[in-house]
């Protein structure tokens, strides 16, 4: 009896393993038209957009934008910045200060562009030298700093913070 119990238990099983495989058939099926149906309606592309060379990276601002300072002649100090591929820095957000003085400086010109955070700027995209006049710094308490703020951006929408580097004006005299 036992064994024709068994025979009836795998028949009666029969039909449901028969369900859930059409079941996951239909299943397979409808995600593979799903798949279909997307690559039609945004075009099939050569990388996925979840391709990590493919999606920018946010670097980190020293990569970002690396500055290199030079020495102190007639008491004008020039920094050559040199933002990362793809990476402007706005001319109106550089501004020098020792203490509570600003400091005066000089750029050139830069490419004229309208931006999407700050509208019609300046920007360079390329090596970039400021020079700075050191002389109202001289007399200040040696324990003071230069502060260097700039502010920049990726050309791919990402916009960095307002930066603050300050350097001990005893680094840059002696």
């Amino acid at each position: 009896m036992r064994s024709t119990s068994a025979a009836a238990h795998r028949k009666s099983r029969a039909p449901s393993n028969l369900l859930k495989r059409l079941l996951c058939s239909a299943v397979a099926a409808s995600f593979a038209l799903s798949a279909t149906l997307a690559g039609a309606q945004f075009g099939d592309r050569a990388t996925s957009s979840l391709d990590q060379n493919a999606t920018p990276r946010v670097l980190p601002i020293r990569s970002a934008f690396p500055f290199h300072l030079g020495s102190v002649e007639n008491n004008k100090l020039a920094i050559t910045w040199t933002p990362a591929p793809e990476h402007y820095l706005y001319r109106h957000r550089f501004a020098f200060s020792a203490g509570e003085h600003s400091l005066p400086f000089t750029l050139p010109d830069g490419l004229a562009m309208e931006d999407e955070f700050f509208g019609a700027i300046e920007a360079y995209f390329g090596a970039v030298i400021t020079e700075i006049d050191l002389s109202s710094a001289r007399d200040l308490p040696a324990a003071s700093s230069l502060s260097i703020r700039f502010q920049g951006c990726a050309a791919w929408g990402f916009c960095y913070p307002p930066q603050t580097v300050d350097i001990p004006l005893h680094e840059l005299f002696d």
